[in-house]
């Protein structure tokens, strides 16, 4: 992390040496564990974007940094992409990163504003003005009134402390949809945020966006990235048909769209353009996964103690809905709603006689040739705790066997005072003297979490070298790993600095 310089003496004006102080030089290219474990929870909810990765770290720190200039908002940073790419799921992974949920953030669709007429939307009505209200100060309202919408503008410090109004950090995510598309009184409004981090709306009113970051997203340049890459005579490789431009091609073309489209002084308030790549195939089904495992999460969250269930989603249900998808991690939402989440509503009908029952195995697969997917349930073998409460017999101990029962007796009352406030982010780290060591501990430490602790495992990773090295990023309540921890005393169970907090905003 740092290395020491010599000590070295000198002579003072007066002729006195004076002793010059070690100084150690700081690595900065070396990560604290805290942003290790931020950007590995980053990971596993937004696959094949390491600038965007890095756009939240920066964030992160100068979020964290208090000599930063407040004259500025916290960040501005244009993604640009072909649509329908996710580069607003950026924006949704720092809301959740920050506040807990990913709908903790204000949405613009720039085009809404192409328009100038429009603009009243968002500067908000001057008085005598239909839509007009009275400044407000949102320090001093109510809790109860805050949570209400404020329909004067989106964009008011009212409706942006709204969306994050039950976590404890103050940053506020904007994001600012097809931004090129916009109409010139919307330029200039957002040049003056961006430039002055606040601005006067219609009442009177100071919007402060110190402690905001924008996400600005756009396609500007893709119609002649798409267009080179049929053959069109515009720039790389004229006459070459079907060829997929490479990144840094792809850059250079956005690069000088962004400087055909925007002048210098709207260029120098932007930190960064990313420009979103190609995913692998890959990468998109690892995308996949993590929406299947997201929508697997609600039969814990959602269901009632007794009723949950196994969920299986084969690997060929999960290429299926990837087809359905048309390759497209933006539909992907919308396709598993079609696709699963629709049929097992009525399979979990109360009114229907073969519902699915607590306890049992839903298995999802594709035959390879229709336009739907296959459910089958088998009755009673799903990995769910439902007889916990009748305290069965765990790992082979007796009913006698009062350390057993005191077990589950334990494991019962902490596993049904789970709720989604006291979960926590944390990694479990194992080292092993050999690999095959490592595979078996972090297997069975994966299964009983999972079984018989209730903790939801998001993520792993595992050094396939010496030292051999496995880390599980998992979800649950302290009292949950505090057990973890005591059956296996040799892991390292750290909580993951994560803001799953709440938030005074009269502190905002």
């Amino acid at each position: 992390m740092s290395t020491k310089s010599q000590t070295t003496n000198e002579r003072g004006k007066g002729g006195s040496r004076l002793n010059e102080p070690v100084f150690e030089v700081v690595d900065l290219e070396a990560q604290s564990p805290a942003e290790e474990a931020f950007g590995e929870i980053f990971d596993s909810r937004l696959i094949g974007q390491p600038e965007a990765r890095q756009i939240a770290l920066d964030v992160r720190a100068r979020y964290r940094n208090p000599m930063r200039n407040k004259k500025h908002p916290l960040g501005v940073y244009y993604l640009v992409g072909k649509s329908r790419r996710g580069k607003s799921l950026l924006a949704q992974v720092l809301a959740y990163m920050f506040h807990g949920d990913e709908d903790a953030l204000t949405r613009v669709t720039s085009e809404d504003y192409y328009d100038d007429s429009q603009m009243m939307d968002l500067i908000g009505a001057p008085p005598k003005y239909v839509g007009y209200r009275a400044p407000v100060e949102v320090s001093t309202m109510k809790p109860e009134k805050l949570a209400q919408v404020d329909g004067y503008s989106k964009v008011t410090d009212w409706n942006r402390i709204r969306v994050r109004i039950n976590s404890t950090e103050t940053i506020d995510v904007v994001v600012l949809e097809e931004f090129s598309k916009s109409g010139p009184d919307f330029f200039k409004f957002w040049m003056e945020v961006f430039d002055k981090g606040r601005k006067v709306l219609g009442n009177g009113e100071m919007a402060d966006f110190s402690n905001t970051v924008f996400i600005l997203t756009d396609n500007l340049g893709m119609d002649k990235v798409e267009a080179e890459e049929e053959g069109s005579r515009i720039g790389f490789n004229r006459g070459e048909q079907k060829r997929k431009l490479s990144h840094e091609e792809i850059v250079t073309i956005v690069k000088a769209e962004m400087r055909k489209r925007f002048k210098p002084e709207f260029r120098n308030r932007i930190d960064q353009v990313t420009v979103y790549r190609e995913l692998t195939a890959e990468e998109t089904m690892r995308i996949v996964d993590i929406q299947v495992a997201q929508f697997a999460d609600r039969i814990v969250e959602q269901m009632k103690r007794g009723d949950d269930f196994e969920l299986d989603v084969q690997k060929s249900a999960r290429e299926f809905l990837l087809r359905e998808a048309e390759e497209d991690v933006a539909n992907l939402k919308r396709t598993i709603m079609k696709h699963i989440e629709v049929p097992m509503g009525r399979m979990l009908d109360r009114d229907n006689p073969e519902k699915v029952l607590g306890g049992d195995l839903v298995r999802v697969t594709w035959d390879g040739k229709s336009d739907r997917l296959t459910f089958a349930i088998a009755r009673g073998a799903g990995n769910v705790d439902t007889d916990l409460e009748g305290l069965r017999r765990f790992l082979g101990d007796s009913d006698e066997n009062q350390k057993g029962l005191a077990f589950q007796r334990r494991l019962a009352k902490v596993r049904s005072a789970v709720t989604r406030e006291n979960q926590k982010d944390w990694s479990v780290t194992v080292t092993s003297a050999t690999m095959d060591e490592l595979q078996a501990e972090m297997y069975t430490i994966q299964h009983e979490m999972k079984e018989i602790y209730g903790v939801k495992i998001s993520n792993m990773s595992v050094n396939f070298e010496a030292p051999y090295v496995g880390v599980c990023i998992v979800r649950g309540s302290k009292e949950q790993m505090d057990m973890v921890a005591q059956m296996y005393p040799e892991a390292k169970i750290k909580e993951l600095t994560r803001a799953l907090i709440v938030r005074d905003p009269k502190k905002s």
